[in-house]
């Protein structure tokens, strides 16, 4: 295991913010993308964090529980029924084009020694997302896939307050004005 002074986080999507500044409910699945570098130019990893009630809605309403979704809605269901607190999901390349996309970092590799070109962390470990409970993740990703220790994990590219009030009403307005 290797110390690293600090970790740098940037959450990928604004509902995160719409949440953490309080318009609307606290986020339950984000991708995150992780830097050695404030500066960004040295790139660790990606990853999708899903809490439990994000898998549940997920399967409520959005996958296709008998047909082409069945094989991964019964990972999850195994995951929200089992005993782990963290599950990881992967994804491999399907075709050659994806072979290039695989994760820089270390991960399992498939029957074809393939790694993963996309990684999401269940956990239940938390309902929702906020910052402690992304910087909490974050430190379990960076042990179980970078190979690093950090007590230090620090979010980039944060949009003020007034930033994200704005991009909510311009996200959320139109459907507002439709009642």
């Amino acid at each position: 295991m290797i110390n690293i002074q600090t970790i740098f986080v940037r959450v990928r999507h604004w509902l995160f913010w719409y949440g953490a500044y309080g318009f609307c409910c606290k986020s339950r699945n984000d991708e995150i993308t992780l830097y050695s570098d404030q500066n960004q130019m040295n790139f660790l990893g990606y990853f999708e964090l899903t809490t439990v009630t994000g898998l549940i809605n997920l399967l409520k309403y959005d996958m296709d529980i008998i047909g082409d979704d069945k094989e991964y809605c019964e990972e999850i269901e195994s995951f929200i029924n089992g005993y782990e607190d963290i599950h990881y999901h992967y994804i491999y390349p399907r075709d050659l084009e994806d072979v290039s996309r695989q994760v820089p970092h270390s991960a399992p590799t498939n029957i074809d020694g393939y790694k993963p070109v996309y990684i999401d962390m269940w956990s239940k470990l938390s309902n929702y997302w906020d910052v402690d409970e992304i910087k909490k993740s974050i430190r379990i990703i960076a042990k179980d896939f970078l190979g690093l220790y950090t007590e230090n994990v620090e979010f980039i590219d944060i949009p003020t307050f007034e930033e994200t009030k704005l991009s909510y009403e311009q996200d959320y307005k139109p459907f507002v004005n439709e009642n």
